[in-house]
Formats: structure tokens, C-alpha cells, sequence
């Protein structure tokens, strides 16, 4: 092969194509360099490459024969299909795919089939006969049976897919468990998720949330509650002077409501002095269970007090001279109510 004649043939198609120098060195995949001295007669290497980039066969620059009849008419050799069986893409040098490892040679491959799916070719696995699945539209197909462009690739199966379990697959011998001694915790403190319960009497007595009391001659246990043991024991107080009973009435919502349970605490009051404004009492007036806060009135009367605005203020005392009675508080309603009512409830 004559090196000037291929150097000049080279040339010559790269300036029919209107290609400068370093585009051409670009789909060769070789330096401008190169490409200049293929053109000075010093080199004929990369024959096969340069002929794809050209749009021609290396037959044409080796000899001279076998031009394309749309060679002359060609503006660049992506404009139109190549007249070769050979690589086909110009502008990827074929070396540079094959010095590619493995891993990248998967990743491209499944590129080459995104973009053949995007321009709506359908490919099958080579060797395997295509199964296309014809059905109309809105119609029903075989899923088994549709071309998958996309198969998934093979992976390692996970630790739950057959083989042992996780746990078996430990090795136990290899865990190791501190066995120091850290000492008897005798009570942790409270604990809302244990699992202990202590039964708590239910009596048959509505504390009257209203004007009226409800007279109870007859204070009967109807049954019990289970509370947990760690709430009860929260109060700081003995469970056993502890009693669920009921309201009636609605003068002391928003915090009590008609017919809600209460948590009773027997803890009568003798003196005075001991009344918080913010505590809910249970009150027997005159022979009738009352529940009501207890205020001290401007002209030194003790007031009971009510929640709901729409329930006026009435004094303890009786004219009568009937007995009245602090004989406990309320802890729960269910609102928390050890501290007291919010103030805000009491303003008038």
C-alpha cells in the first residue's frame, strides 16, 4: 500500500466531509497529531478506524476503488446509513469499546438497549426467538409472553431467600455477652407499659356536678377496675384509699363530664387552712354528694365553685344548720388533676 496515495485519499474525504483535523481525531479516537502525520504520508496505521470515520471502505484508501456512489453526495457519515457491514458507529473508535472491563461493557450494553427502546426497536436476547404478545388495545396479553427490552440481570440472593435464616447463620460462639455484675435495681421508678394491676372498687355513687346533690344512703361496691399499679402508685398516695365512682351533671366541664368516671380519694378535711382554690373536692352537703372547688368569698363566706360559667357560686353553709363534710378529692376525670384545675377555669 502506497502511504501517499492513502495519505491523500484520507485527506481528501476529510475535506469532502467538511471535517477539520481534530473532529476527525475525535472519531477516530487518536490525537490531531496522528491524524496530521497519517496526511503527511508518515503513517498508515488506524486504516479500519479511519475508513469508518470517513464513511468509506479501507479498500477506497488502500486502493482508490469502491467509493460509495453517495460518497460525493455525503455532507457526514451520521447523515445518512453506512455503506458497510462493519463498526458502525464513526465516532466510537471500536478498540475503545474492547479495552473496556466487563463491568462497563454490562452497563453500556444496557444503555444500548434503553436508547433502542426509546426509538421504538424491539430486541430479544440473541439466540432466543422473539415472543410477541398481539393484543388490541384495552385487551389482555400474556404477561410471560410479552418482549422484555430490560430483562433484570442476575444478583445475589438475599438472606431470606432460602439457605438458612438469619439467626441460624450466626455464629453464636462468636457473641460475646458481658457478665458483670451491675447490681439489684429494686423498683426502676414509674413505668406506664407494665403489665401489673391492682383492682380498685367501683361504688355505686354519682357525685352530684351540679346545683343539686344526689342523696346516697347506701354506698355499695358494684364491682372493680384495673388500673395499672404504676399509675396508681404515681399519686404518691395509698391505692388503698382509692375508689372510682361517678359524676352527674355538667357544671364541671370541660374537665368532668356527665357520667365520666372519677378517681376518688377518701381524704377528709378538717381544717380550713388546708383548702387549695385549684382542688377538686368531693363535698358532702347536707346529706348530698357534691363535687366542686372551694373559694373564699370577698365577705369571707367559703363558696363552692362550679367550672362551667353557667353555674353561679353558692355557699357552703346551710341556713338550716345541716353538716357539711370535705370527705375527699378527685386525682383523675380523666384529666390529671393532682395539681389542681388550670386557673384560667377559675376566673369569674
Amino acid at each position: 500500500m502506497n502511504a501517499n496515495t492513502f495519505a491523500s485519499r484520507v485527506k481528501t474525504r476529510r475535506e469532502h466531509l467538511k471535517l477539520s483535523q481534530t473532529e476527525l481525531a475525535k472519531r477516530v479516537g487518536i490525537s490531531q497529531v496522528a491524524i496530521k502525520k497519517i496526511e503527511s504520508g508518515g503513517n498508515t496505521r488506524h486504516g479500519r478506524l479511519l475508513a469508518d470515520a470517513l464513511g468509506v471502505s479501507l479498500a477506497y484508501l488502500e486502493t482508490g476503488l469502491e467509493l460509495p456512489a453517495s460518497a460525493s453526495d455525503a455532507t457526514a457519515p451520521s447523515s445518512a446509513p453506512l455503506a458497510r457491514s462493519g463498526w458502525p458507529f464513526p465516532s466510537v473508535p471500536e478498540s475503545l469499546v474492547q479495552t473496556l472491563p466487563g463491568d462497563q461493557i454490562k452497563r453500556l450494553e444496557g444503555a444500548l438497549l434503553l436508547a433502542l427502546g426509546q426509538l421504538g426497536v424491539r430486541t430479544a436476547p440473541l439466540g432466543t426467538p422473539t415472543k410477541t404478545a398481539t393484543a388490541s388495545r384495552g385487551g389482555v396479553a400474556d404477561i410471560d409472553h410479552v418482549d422484555d427490552p430490560f430483562p433484570m440481570q442476575l444478583r445475589e440472593p438475599m438472606p431470606w431467600e432460602g439457605g438458612q435464616t438469619t439467626f441460624a447463620a450466626t455464629d453464636l460462639h462468636s457473641l460475646r455477652i458481658n457478665t458483670a455484675d451491675v447490681g439489684h435495681v429494686a423498683n426502676a421508678g414509674y413505668c406506664a407499659n407494665d403489665q401489673e394491676f391492682t383492682p380498685v372498687p367501683e361504688l355505686d355513687v354519682r357525685l352530684a356536678a351540679g346545683r343539686l346533690g344526689i342523696e346516697n344512703y347506701h354506698e355499695t361496691q358494684i364491682g372493680e377496675l384495673l388500673l395499672r399499679r404504676s399509675f396508681l402508685q404515681s399519686f404518691g398516695l395509698p391505692v388503698d384509699r382509692m375508689r372510682i365512682v361517678y359524676a352527674d351533671g355538667d357544671s364541671m366541664e370541660p374537665v368532668i363530664r356527665h357520667c365520666g368516671p372519677m378517681l376518688f380519694y377518701e381524704d377528709p378535711v378538717t381544717d380550713l387552712r388546708q383548702i387549695h382554690p385549684r382542688t377538686i373536692y368531693a363535698i358532702n352537703h347536707g346529706g348530698k354528694m357534691i363535687v366542686k372547688c372551694i373559694v373564699h368569698g370577698r365577705d369571707g363566706t367559703w363558696m363552692a365553685r362550679s367550672l362551667n360559667p353557667a353555674h353561679a357560686d353558692f355557699p357552703l353553709h346551710e341556713q338550716d344548720g345541716r353538716d357539711v363534710r370535705i370527705v375527699g378529692r378527685i386525682l383523675w376525670s380523666p384529666y390529671d388533676l393532682r395539681n389542681g384545675v388550670d386557673q384560667r377555669l377559675m376566673s369569674r
